[in-house]
C-alpha cells in the first residue's frame, strides 16, 4: 500500500487568523429576514407535530403493553 504523508500546514498567528475568518465571513450569503422568519416558523410547526406524533405513539404502546401484561385491568 502506498503511504500517505501528512499534509503540512503553515502556522498562522492570531491576527492573520482573525483576518482570514473575517474574509471568509464576507463570502457567506446570509438569509433575508423573511427567510429566517419563515424557516423558524416551519421548524416550530415541525417540532409541535413531531411532539404530538411521539406522544400518540408513546400512549398507544404503553396502552398495548398494559393490555398484554394485564396491568390495565379494572380496579374493583
Amino acid at each position: 500500500m502506498a503511504e500517505t504523508k501528512p499534509v503540512k500546514t503553515d502556522k498562522v498567528g492570531p491576527v492573520k487568523y482573525v483576518g482570514q475568518v473575517r474574509q471568509e465571513a464576507r463570502k457567506v450569503v446570509w438569509p433575508t429576514w423573511r427567510e429566517t422568519v419563515t424557516t423558524t416558523i416551519l421548524v416550530m410547526i415541525m417540532v409541535v407535530l413531531m411532539g404530538i406524533f411521539f406522544f400518540i405513539v408513546d400512549w398507544a404502546l404503553a396502552s398495548l403493553i398494559k393490555l398484554i401484561l394485564g396491568l390495565g385491568g379494572s380496579a374493583s
